[in-house]
């Protein structure tokens, strides 16, 4: 037995080498941060910052192209890469909410309320 091990041999599933866009969402999906995922697998990713980054240890990695997300949790971190591991499947309630609907609702909520504004401004004039 050799004394080296790689880091894919201790992995469960072979990750394929990949070059697409993908952003990392936190704080609350009030921050994001583009990154280049170098590999994937069933089980995780490689991902590279263009400078080195500061993320949470859970946050979601969202693909562009495919219009998904995962959480994903770090693993190790060196430079500008970071090695991530898919967080187990949330349940259908707790699954992230694309970026594209989030905003749409956001704005949905912003007229809302001024809709609300306006209906008070109207009512209490008469």
């Amino acid at each position: 037995m050799s004394a080296v091990t790689t880091s894919s041999e201790r992995r469960r599933s072979v990750r394929n080498r990949t070059l697409i866009g993908g952003k990392a969402i936190f704080n609350q999906r009030q921050s994001t941060l583009d990154c280049a995922v170098r590999n994937l697998s069933e089980d995780g990713a490689l991902l590279v910052f263009p400078n080195s980054v500061v993320l949470p240890e859970l946050f979601e990695l969202y693909f562009p192209l495919k219009r998904e997300s995962r959480m994903v949790r770090s693993r190790w971190r060196d430079a500008e890469r970071i090695g991530v591991s898919f967080a187990a499947a949330a349940k259908q309630d707790d699954a992230p909410v694309p970026l594209d609907l989030m905003r749409r609702l956001r704005q949905l909520e912003r007229e809302n309320a001024a809709l609300k504004a306006r209906i008070v401004e109207l009512t209490e004039g008469a």
